[in-house]
C-alpha cells in the first residue's frame, strides 16, 4: 500500500511538473509579439502622413527647422513586440504599439500616394528608434505596400 500511494505520488507530482511546464511555456513565450529584423512581418492598418520639425533642431518648423514628412500605419490594435536578444540596446521589447513609422524608398512615396489615407497591408522587416527622424518606438522598413482587399 505504501508503494503505491508513492507511485501515485510520483504520478500525480510528474503530471503537475507536466502541466506547470505548458501553462508556463504558454504565459513565457510571446508568440503573438512581432519580431525584429530579419523576420519578416506583414501588418495592416490605415496610412497616415505626419510632418514634424526636423534638422537643425528637431524643435519648430516656424523657427527654422526644415519640415520632415513621414508616413505611419495607424494600427486598429495595439501590438507588441519581442526584444531582440543579439541588440536589445537598439532593439528592445514593445508593448502597446499603436503606430509605426514607415521607411520607404524615395520612389516608394510617388508610387503609394494615392493609398495614404486608406486601409494597406505592409510587409517588411521592424527595427527600433534610435534617431531624431523617428517617432515611433517601432519602424517598419517596407518591402510591399497595398490597399488591403477585403
Amino acid at each position: 500500500m505504501q508503494m503505491r500511494f508513492v507511485d501515485i505520488g510520483i504520478t500525480a507530482a510528474g503530471t503537475l511538473l507536466v502541466w506547470s511546464g505548458v501553462c508556463l511555456g504558454q504565459t513565457s513565450q510571446k508568440s503573438d509579439c512581432l519580431s525584429y529584423e530579419p523576420a519578416v512581418v506583414k501588418i495592416t492598418g490605415i496610412l497616415i502622413r505626419k510632418t514634424f520639425p526636423g534638422p537643425p533642431n528637431y524643435e519648430s518648423i516656424q523657427r527654422g527647422d526644415r519640415a520632415e514628412t513621414s508616413w505611419f500605419l495607424d494600427l486598429p490594435a495595439t501590438v507588441c513586440v519581442n526584444e531582440d536578444r543579439t541588440k536589445p540596446g537598439l532593439n528592445p521589447g514593445q508593448r502597446d504599439v499603436h503606430e509605426i513609422q514607415l521607411v520607404l524608398q524615395p520612389e516608394q512615396y510617388s508610387q503609394h500616394k494615392a493609398l495614404v489615407g486608406g486601409r494597406v497591408v505592409a510587409t517588411g522587416t521592424l527595427f527600433g528608434e534610435h534617431t531624431g527622424h523617428h517617432h515611433t518606438p517601432v519602424l517598419l522598413t517596407v518591402r510591399t505596400l497595398e490597399k488591403e482587399s477585403k
